[in-house]
């Protein structure tokens, strides 16, 4: 995938706190700083989005699969 180049102007503390995020993560500051931006895009989509009411007659089978997810054993 092509990718752009930018220039961003951060202050030294905030270069230093991503760089060592960022090799925590095992990812070159580019790679980590894309990452957290593409993250942050999503979370914003998803925090407009409003959820759909659960039909009250499915909660019963909701609840058994997420049981069963925990434990395939049990069942």
């Amino acid at each position: 995938m092509a990718k752009d180049k930018i220039t961003v102007t951060l202050d030294p503390d905030v270069v230093a706190l991503t760089d060592a995020d960022a090799n925590a993560a095992q990812q070159s500051r580019s790679e980590y700083v894309e990452r957290v931006l593409r993250d942050e895009h999503y979370r914003r989509l998803l925090a407009r989005v409003t959820p759909d009411p659960l039909p009250s007659g499915d909660a019963p089978a909701l609840q058994s699969l997420l049981a069963w997810q925990q434990n395939p054993t049990a069942a």
